[in-house]
C-alpha cells in the first residue's frame, strides 16, 4: 500500500527545508510501519506556514490539484499536513481515497480517550481557526480549550527544547485550569518534534500526536475498505472530468 503525507505548502523555500522535508517523509514511513511505502510532497507556490484563515485558502488550490495527480499515480491514502484541515472536504469531492485531516483525526482519537480535550498550538491567530474546526467535527462540547505557546511555526526548531517547555507549561495550565483530560499537539510542525511520550509522562494523561492519529487512521480506513461518502463530498458537476475516481466508489 502507498500513503501520502501532503505538505500544503513551499517547504523547500525555508531554511533547510530540503532537510525538513526528507525528515518528515522518513518520520511517515516509520510511523507507518513496513507494509506501507510512504512519500511526502509540498506544493510549490504555497505559503511558506500557515497561521491564518488566509493562508489556509491560498493553500487549498494547490493541494487539492496534487491530491488529485496522487491517486492518479497510484497512491492509496493520503495525510493532509495541516492540523487546520484546510481545504479537506474539497479534497475529498475531487479524489476517491481516503484523505485524512490530522486535526479532525486528533479530535476524534481524543475524544475517545477523556471526557475533555485541550489542544497546544503556535499562535493566538490560529486559536479562533482551531475553535471552528471542532465545532465542524462535531466535539466542540468536548474541547476544554486551544492555548497557544506563542511561537511562530518557522521558529519552532530554533530552540526545540524551549519550545518543548511552553508546550509542557500550557499544557499543564490546560490539564489543572481547564480540565483538560487528554492534550493534543495543534500544529504538524510542532508535532514532528515527536515528544508525545515525554509529555505524557510529565502531564500524567494522555498526549495525542497528529501525524500518527492521522497516518493511522489513513491505514485503517483502507484496512477496511473504507471511503469518504459521496453523499457528503459528492464530485462537483461541473469538475467531472477533473476529478479522479469520479465514478468509482458509491455512497458508503
Amino acid at each position: 500500500m502507498r500513503g501520502l503525507y501532503l505538505i500544503p505548502g513551499w517547504i523547500t523555500q525555508r531554511d533547510g527545508g530540503a532537510e525538513e522535508l526528507a525528515r518528515r517523509r522518513a518520520t511517515v514511513q516509520r510511523v507507518a510501519g513496513d507494509n506501507w511505502t510512504m512519500d511526502a510532497w509540498e506544493v510549490v507556490g504555497g505559503p511558506l506556514s500557515i497561521e491564518s484563515a488566509y493562508e489556509e485558502y491560498l493553500s487549498v488550490p494547490g493541494a487539492v490539484e496534487r491530491l488529485v495527480e496522487a491517486e492518479r499515480a497510484g497512491f492509496d491514502g493520503a495525510v493532509l499536513g495541516c492540523f487546520g484541515d484546510p481545504g479537506i472536504d474539497a479534497m475529498r469531492e475531487m479524489v476517491s481515497i481516503p484523505v485524512i485531516g490530522p486535526g479532525e483525526a486528533s479530535m476524534l482519537f481524543a475524544a475517545s480517550l477523556g471526557h475533555r480535550f485541550g489542544i497546544v498550538t503556535v499562535m493566538d491567530s490560529v486559536v479562533p481557526l482551531i475553535e471552528r474546526l471542532a465545532w465542524q467535527v462535531g466535539v466542540d462540547r468536548k474541547l476544554a480549550s486551544v492555548r497557544s505557546i506563542n511561537v511562530p511555526v518557522l521558529e519552532l526548531g530554533r530552540d526545540p527544547d524551549e519550545t518543548f517547555v511552553r508546550m509542557v507549561k500550557e499544557s499543564e495550565a490546560a490539564r489543572d485550569r481547564d480540565r483538560a483530560d487528554v492534550i493534543i499537539m495543534g500544529c504538524m510542525s510542532m508535532a514532528f518534534h515527536d515528544r508525545q511520550t515525554e509529555m505524557a509522562v510529565r502531564l500524567g494523561i494522555p498526549v495525542i500526536n497528529p501525524v500518527y492519529a492521522a497516518v493511522k487512521m489513513m491505514q485503517s480506513l483502507c484496512a477496511l475498505g473504507l471511503r469518504h461518502s459521496r453523499r457528503a463530498y459528492p464530485v462537483p458537476p461541473k469538475l467531472a472530468k477533473q476529478a479522479t475516481g469520479a465514478g468509482s466508489h458509491a455512497a458508503r
